[in-house]
C-alpha cells in the first residue's frame, strides 16, 4: 500500500500530460521521417522518369533518321535495277 502512495503521486496530470507530449513528439517525428522517405523516393523516381523520357526521345530521332537511310538506299536500289 505504501508503494502504491508513494507511486500515485507520478501520476498526476502534469507528468500525465508530459508523457502523451512525449508519445506525441515521437509519433510526429516518425511520420515526418516516413513522409520524408516518401517525397524523395518520388522526387528519385520523376528524376528517372524524366531521363527516361530524353532517352526515348533521342532514341526516336535515331529511328526516324534511320528509316529514312533505309528508304534512301531502297529508293537507289529501286533506280539502279
Amino acid at each position: 500500500m505504501r508503494n502504491f502512495l508513494r507511486n500515485r503521486s507520478y501520476f498526476n496530470f502534469q507528468n500525465l500530460t508530459f508523457f502523451g507530449l512525449l508519445i506525441l513528439a515521437y509519433q510526429n517525428y516518425d511520420t515526418r521521417n516516413k513522409l520524408n522517405d516518401i517525397t524523395s523516393r518520388l522526387e528519385y523516381t520523376s528524376f528517372e522518369l524524366e531521363e527516361i523520357k530524353k532517352e526515348t526521345r533521342e532514341a526516336l530521332k535515331y529511328a526516324k533518321s534511320a528509316n529514312t537511310m533505309t528508304f534512301s538506299i531502297m529508293s537507289s536500289l529501286e533506280e539502279n535495277k
